[in-house]
Parts: structure tokens; C-alpha cells; sequence
């Protein structure tokens, strides 16, 4: 579908931009190049898409944001530290506090009271500071949304803003997310808040473990690094540190093949076929816990390890 998607913008002349597809930042993004360009074509894409995904390099991209470059980009806002800078035109700023912040200036949106709304929603999700209300409602609709419902997400926010979390097509997906987000609270009341804390996930949960990361951070939680198993031989990478700490994510992210910021990154590891629990032990070894908080079983390895019981809620609509 995304292919397609691609491709048609291209035959029919449409502006064409590449932005991620995990967070509000992203979604953001995606929203201030449609409020610019109504009649555009989003096509979103995890960053692991980007290192990996050979047909993104393919397209010459009107607009990139809050990814890795794809190859051939004409326009490109992002401030993830381990992305290097390549299109024609950049705004990078590793110290920007959210990719729509530098795509607001970029696409030329600035003084646009819908386009600066959005923009200070992904800066207070991508910091962790959440202070609205609305705000949080669309941070939990876009972390369960589907990907056809992120779509849709897009063109509502660059048409009205945050208002358009009342419509009644958007509305189900802010009902989703608080019904799965106060299950990410309940779990984090049960992990103590140690100044540095492991978690492993040995299977996925219908979480986020983003916001579960957020959470424990909240609670008091200093630097928090989350392994999620995603299948036999994937694993995922999710790590938070409090600014100022001294703790860099990066660090961790980029000997897992990932990246991100100094206080938030991420990564995809896949196993050897023989040796399905290398980035297991690759991941206790980068972070050296007193102790491991596993999700359920805790896994047989040499290492002080406390169960923490997941119990599961009825499916969200």
C-alpha cells in the first residue's frame, strides 16, 4: 500500500513526504506538510523501514521528517542526533526539542495558529511534558491507531487542529488509547522506581512501552531501557533518561543497530538462527542492571530477576 501510495503521488505530480510513523512528533509533522500542501500524499515509515526498506530510495521525496534520510530528499526537518543531515535543504537541529517544531519553520507555517497548535503537542510528547489534555488524548490515539487510522489522524489534525479530536471518526481512537493507556499505568505502579531500571518483555503486550518507559520515569526512574521480544529472533529497544543525568540512550541504541536522541532512542536487533538470545544478553551486558524486571517469566539467565504479573483487559475497539 505504501508503495502504491508513492507511486501514484509521483504520476499524479502530488507533493510527496516521508515522516514517521511512531509518535505525535511524527504525526505532526505529517499534519503541518498537509495544512502546506492540501493536496499531498503522506506516507509513513518506521526508522528501521528507512535503514532497511530499499524501495523508500527509490522515490525522490518532497519532504522527510523525523527519520533517517531515505537517499534523495528536497526538503528535511529532524533532530535525532544519530541522523545525518542530506537533502537539498536541511533543518537539523540535534537540540530542538521536536522534529514539528523545525518543520513548522521549514514549510513555512509559522504565525498559522492550527500549524503552531500542532507543533506544541509533538514538542510536549517528544519531552515528555505533557500539560493539555487534548494533547494527551492524542498522544494515546496516535500510539494505537492503525496505520489507514493514522492517515486519516493526519488530514483531520491539518485541517483543524486539535479540535478534531471530538469529531466522531477520531474519537473511537482517543477511547482506544486511554482504555490501553491506563493499562501502561497499572503496570508501572508494579515495578519499583530504582534510579535505573531493565525491564524485559518476553512477549509483546498491546502496550506501549514508550509511554510505559515514560511512566516508570515519572514515578522516579532516572534511566529506564525496556527489551521487548517481538518474535524468536527480534527484539526491540525502547530507553528514556531524565535530562541532565548524565545517561545517553544513544549509547545503548546504537550497539543494538539503532539510534535516537541522548534522552530517548530505540533500536531493532535481530538474532542469530542459532542464538536466539544474543540481543538478550547483548542488552544486559550494554546496561549492567542489579536486577532484571521481567514481564511475566523471568528468562534463564545468571541474573537477579523479579517476575511482574501482566494481566490482560478485553480487546479495545
Amino acid at each position: 500500500m505504501r508503495f502504491l501510495d508513492a507511486l501514484k503521488a509521483k504520476a499524479m505530480g502530488s507533493p510527496l513526504a516521508l515522516c514517521d510513523a511512531n509518535d505525535v512528533d511524527g504525526i505532526g509533522s505529517a499534519a503541518l506538510f498537509l495544512r502546506r500542501f492540501p493536496n499531498g500524499v503522506v506516507v509513513l515509515a518506521y526508522p528501521t523501514d528507512v535503514q532497511r526498506g530499499r524501495w523508500l530510495k527509490w522515490f525522490k521525496w518532497d519532504f522527510v521528517a523525523d527519520l533517517p534520510c531515505p537517499g534523495k530528499a528536497k526538503l528535511r526537518a529532524d533532530h535525532h542526533a544519530t541522523n545525518r543531515p542530506c537533502a537539498e535543504r536541511e533543518y537539523y537541529d540535534p537540540d530542538a526539542p521536536a522534529s514539528a517544531v523545525l518543520a513548522l519553520k521549514a514549510l513555512g507555517l509559522s504565525g498559522d495558529p492550527i500549524a503552531e497548535q500542532i507543533a506544541e503537542a509533538a514538542r510536549q510528547t517528544d519531552t515528555a511534558d505533557i500539560r493539555d489534555d487534548a494533547v494527551r488524548d492524542l498522544d494515546a490515539a496516535v500510539r494505537y491507531a492503525r496505520y489507514n487510522e493514522k492517515l486519516a489522524l493526519i488530514r483531520a489534525l491539518a485541517e483543524r487542529g486539535l479540535a478534531c479530536l471530538k469529531d466522531a471518526a477520531v474519537r473511537p481512537l482517543v477511547e482506544r488509547g486511554r482504555q490501553l493507556s491506563s493499562l501502561v499505568a497499572k503496570l508501572a505502579e508494579l515495578i519499583p522506581a530504582e534510579s535505573s531500571l531493565a525491564v524485559y518483555s518476553p512477549v509483546k503486550l498491546p502496550i506501549s512501552y514508550r509511554s510505559l518507559a515514560i511512566a516508570l520515569q515519572k514515578k522516579g526512574a532516572i534511566y529506564v531501557n525496556i527489551l521487548v521480544r517481538l518474535s524468536r529472533r527480534t527484539y526491540r529497544l525502547y530507553c528514556g533518561a531524565e535530562r541532565g543525568s548524565g545517561y545517553d540512550c544513544t549509547k545503548v541504541a546504537v550497539a543494538m543497530g539503532g539510534g535516537g536522541h541522548r534522552y530517548a532512542a530505540g533500536a531493532v536487533a535481530k538474532a542469530p538462527l542459532l542464538d536466539p538470545e544474543r540481543p538478550l544478553r547483548l542488552f544486559l551486558e550494554l546496561v549492567k542492571p542489579q536486577r532484571l524486571y521481567s514481564i511475566g517469566a523471568c528468562p534463564n539467565l545468571d541474573i537477579p530477576c523479579t517476575s511482574v504479573p501482566y494481566i490482560a483487559q478485553p480487546s479495545p475497539p
